[in-house]
């Protein structure tokens, strides 16, 4: 392994690779990429893939809508296909949440999204099944859809490398080298590597990196669940992704089957496991939830971890007190949907100092107190 680079990225998963590309692409290759395991093997590749504008904040929108036309770009920009299919996302709640979600329409109609706001007749049109006695608005976005987060992962990946970054697999960076108010290089497990850059894409181990950097991070990871059934009679066609705003609940096709997920469990598990047990739970919401799948037979699952901030937005920018070290993390399960804007963030901060792309300003680490060690 080369012992120098002009930036090092720790995390293999899709905000890391990003950031790879886009720096490449804007013209520093001498980049170096570290992974402890394979790359997407981490949340990246344990997700829903869904992009969703409404599912987001209003400081992250902007992101989530440059991502999208990115993605709408991907096979000309890398003559690869992102998978997007465009289902439409369903976001349900009750009355508790019916502000919040009424608030986030108007957000989105003043951003040109195209959204509708649904009663419960609105929302049987749309998703077939559903028990909506205690639902009682709806929130619906036409354009978006699902991606597939390995081919995007892969074809990033593929286009970084042939402009010259270097993708190490199975190597764990394991410490920062500092001097003074600087990064000098990180410490992995295959040895030291010098750099002048460091790029905190770690994921669920971000926090553990931020505090070589002395930072406290408030990044809480926590275990979803996802399950995938087999066909149910109810649901032959597609149909929105369909999201439950309260309880985490969600739905949509895959395949032949059904997709389910839930779970909001906090968790520090390197390689988080089905917790099978969680199951009943899973199944008991699902069928008061969409009493059609009480004929569901599950046939596979798997858990990841969301990495959220108390805010839900990600840390995003340069250390203040630490020349050369960038966090991107705390995407809270949504780094795939905003994974291009990420990466081209990321690579103008480190590039020029600033980016025109969005205001970075409400992604500063400092907006948390007791952000930096004491």
């Amino acid at each position: 392994m080369k012992s120098t680079a002009k930036v090092v990225i720790v995390g293999g998963g899709i905000q890391g690779i990003s950031v790879a590309y886009h720096l490449a692409r804007a013209g520093l290759n001498d980049v170096c990429l570290l992974e402890m395991n394979t790359l997407g093997s981490g949340s990246s590749g344990r997700s829903a893939t869904v992009t969703a504008h409404s599912f987001t904040s209003e400081h992250c929108l902007p992101l989530v809508q440059r991502s999208f036309e990115a993605y709408m770009r991907f096979t000309d920009e890398l003559e690869a296909d992102p998978g997007y299919e465009r289902i439409g996302f369903l976001l349900l709640c009750g009355a508790g949440a019916a502000p919040d979600l009424r608030n986030n329409y108007h957000l989105l109609q003043r951003k040109g999204v195209e959204s509708q706001l649904l009663d419960p007749a609105g929302i049987a049109q749309l998703t077939p099944g559903l028990n909506l006695e205690d639902i009682e608005l709806g929130l619906y976005t036409p354009h978006d859809g699902v991606i597939d987060a390995h081919f995007i992962m892969m074809a990033y990946a593929g286009a970084a490398r042939r402009m010259g970054v270097r993708f190490v697999e199975g190597v764990k960076v394991t410490g920062l080298q500092v001097q003074g108010e600087r990064v000098v290089g990180v410490h992995t497990s295959a040895g030291p590597v010098a750099t002048g850059c460091v790029v905190n894409a770690a994921g669920f181990r971000a926090r553990e990196v931020a505090h070589w950097a002395g930072m406290e991070l408030p990044i809480t990871n926590y275990k979803r669940h996802i399950f995938v059934t087999g066909p149910v009679a109810a649901y032959p066609d597609i149909f929105p992704f369909t999201y439950e705003l309260e309880v985490g609940w969600y739905l949509r096709r895959e395949g032949p089957g059904l997709l389910i997920g839930m779970g909001k469990q906090e968790s520090d598990e390197d390689d988080p496991q089905v917790d099978w047990s969680f199951l009943d739970q899973v199944v008991e919401h699902s069928m008061h939830r969409a009493p059609p799948l009480a004929e569901a037979g599950v046939m596979s699952g798997w858990a990841g971890l969301r990495s959220l901030t108390p805010d839900d937005d990600p840390i995003l920018g340069p250390a203040p007190h630490l020349e050369g070290f960038y966090n991107d993390c705390g995407w809270g399960g949504h780094g795939i949907m905003n994974a291009p804007a990420g990466g081209m963030i990321l690579a103008d901060l480190i590039l020029h100092g600033q980016t025109d792309l969005v205001d970075v300003y409400p992604f500063r680490a400092e907006r948390f107190p007791g952000w930096l060690r004491e």
